[in-house]
């Protein structure tokens, strides 16, 4: 007999584990990015390149890393180069990449395996009792449909819990105080028609709550996945408030 308790314990260890490890790697990136900007700052191009790029070795991920260096290189004359960088810095949702590549040096985005919803040539629709409904307007999200998803995240007992016990410890005072609590969360509608919910800002960057989030995720519906390039794609839409209210006594 399968052990499935065991295996979402292990899950949700492995989870945490890597959390920790993301936040130091960021804490560390973050330190040579501030010496990468002072050399920038003193004209000390060749070691502001090799400062940023170590942070990239750090952490792939960091978006102003990769547009400092990729206007570094285009300023060197290395063309391509930055229009690679402008790539990675664009596929991790930085908009002023995406201005950049669209409207100055006229290069459509690459096509990577997750993108925003705005820049997708198909979006994703909801499916509801076997139906397709569109999400999105204009690139914009349906608030009717928003609130089946919102729904049962709020009807989450575990997470209105944390949400209240995270915003009051970032009020410094007592959950119990609390009337209503505003949380925003960035949607992943994936290539597998699922959809993912997480917590967006550093106000509910908290471990636990992206853990409960992830659990809470596969009741959140399915969808038809976006498609760029003739190719699906896992779409992210960001900023979604939902109010969670405390019950009356």
């Amino acid at each position: 007999m399968k052990d499935h308790s065991m295996k979402k314990l292990l899950f949700l260890l492995v989870i945490s584990i890597f959390i920790s490890s993301v936040y130091a790697q960021s804490n560390q990136a973050d330190s040579l990015y501030q010496q990468a900007l002072k050399l920038y700052d003193n004209k000390d191009f060749a070691n502001a390149i090799t400062a940023f790029e170590k942070v990239l070795e750090i952490n792939p991920r960091h978006t102003d890393a990769l547009f400092n260096l990729a206007v570094l290189q285009y300023d060197q004359g290395n063309k391509q180069k930055a229009i690679d960088l402008f790539q990675r810095s664009a596929a991790l949702g930085d908009s002023e990449s995406k201005e950049i590549l669209k409207n100055k040096l006229n290069v459509r985005l690459a096509y990577t395996d997750t993108m925003d919803v705005a820049d997708v040539d198909k979006l994703p629709s909801l499916i509801i009792d076997n139906k397709q409904e569109d999400l999105f307007f204009n690139k914009t999200i349906n608030t009717k449909l928003l609130s089946t998803i919102a729904d049962k995240i709020v009807k989450s007992a575990t997470i209105k819990a944390r949400v209240f016990e995270v915003d009051a410890a970032n009020k410094n005072v007592e959950a119990s105080t609390l009337k209503e609590v505003k949380m925003k969360v960035g949607l992943l509608f994936g290539k597998d028609g699922s959809i993912t919910a997480v917590p967006v800002g550093e106000d509910f960057a908290d471990r636990k709550l992206i853990v409960d989030l992830l659990t809470v995720s596969p009741q959140l519906g399915k969808v038809t996945p976006a498609m760029y390039d003739n190719k699906a794609v896992c779409a992210r839409y960001y900023s979604v408030p939902i109010m969670f209210y405390a019950e009356e006594k």
